[in-house]
């Protein structure tokens, strides 16, 4: 019994080692965004009345089972990079080199990126487009050499994860523009909204790749310690901690700034439904992170806002119900 009970536990320590290295929170987040984009944009705002079929669901599964992992892969040779620099700043969080061999997560990243290619491929036949596979293998190197050497350049690194987030909506948007492309008519048929849906998603994706540039330099000043141990030129290390979080506050009232905007065009509408939600759930609470990232001190509180930013795109992603509701 007393090996059993060993062996169980072995199990878990290792089960929550790869939830850990996967992230699986931030996986589930990325599915139920792509599946509400589908759901509660795509299919009411541009197919409901034009009496078009949109991309089968089969296919839409695959592209987001592409996502996933090529988010896993990234995440695996982010950690695979870091190793040292975790040490530091987290070292009981630490899978790589202590549960699983460096050499090991060399070969799931790569055996991962490249079932991910081959999928992405088998999309890009579906939709009659080579460009749409070349995708795939395209973000596949990025975070590669994110991990290597943008993560440790001034802003590089956070603006290509800011950009990264903003992708997992427009690959959805790429998707369904390629397959309307092969099918000639289904595409006239939904140009009368087209415009509208293409500024929705645009403004979701916008909405996150500032919301995830915020969450990354927040991260910086959480993480500055290791950051500053193995040469890397953070915001926060290059310019300061105060100084950075005047930064972060004021790309988070640009945000704020234009989800007014969206809350004028909603009020002016007289969508009332969406006007109230984006005010009460999203644009209020974006208005005390900026407070709170001003005033906040210590790594504590820094990793505090990274967890109320969290909570924010999570919200921002489930106002897609109310839009739905809404137009």
């Amino acid at each position: 019994m007393e090996n059993i009970g060993e062996k169980l536990k072995t199990i878990r320590i290792y089960a929550a080692g790869i939830g850990r290295l996967i992230r699986f929170p931030n996986l589930l987040i990325i599915i139920l965004t792509q599946f509400l984009l589908r759901y509660c944009i795509l299919e009411p705002l541009l197919y409901s009345e034009s009496g078009s079929e949109m991309s089968g669901l089969l296919d839409f599964s695959i592209l987001v089972t592409v996502t996933i992992l090529i988010t896993i892969g990234g995440y695996i040779i982010n950690d695979y990079f870091d190793v040292k620099i975790d040490t530091v700043n987290k070292p009981d969080q630490l899978v790589i080199d202590k549960l699983i061999p460096a050499r090991s997560a060399i070969m799931m990243h790569l055996i991962i990126n490249g079932v991910a290619t081959v999928l992405g491929f088998y999309l890009a036949y579906r939709v009659g487009s080579i460009y749409f596979g070349l995708i795939f293998p395209f973000i596949s190197v990025l975070l590669w050499f994110y991990s290597v050497r943008y993560k440790r350049m001034l802003l590089w690194g956070n603006l290509v994860v800011a950009f990264l987030s903003s992708f997992v909506i427009l690959i959805v948007w790429l998707f369904e523009f390629f397959y309307l492309r092969a099918h000639p008519v289904d595409f006239a048929n939904v140009i009368p909204d087209l415009r509208a849906v293409t500024n929705i998603f645009l403004a979701y994706a916008l909405f996150a790749f500032l919301v995830s540039l915020f969450r990354e330099i927040v991260k910086d000043m959480e993480d500055w310690e290791g950051d500053e141990k193995y040469g890397c030129r953070t915001l926060p290390l290059v310019i300061g901690l105060e100084k950075t979080k005047w930064v972060a506050a004021s790309i988070m009232v640009i945000n704020m700034v234009l989800l007014g905007d969206g809350l004028f065009i909603l009020n002016k509408m007289g969508q009332m439904l969406g006007f109230w939600y984006f005010l009460a759930i999203i644009e209020i609470p974006v208005v005390f992170l900026i407070y709170f990232i001003l005033k906040a001190k210590s790594r504590p509180e820094y990793h505090t806002a990274s967890l109320m930013t969290k909570l924010l795109m999570l919200a921002g992603i489930l106002s897609m119900q109310v839009i739905s509701l809404t137009y």
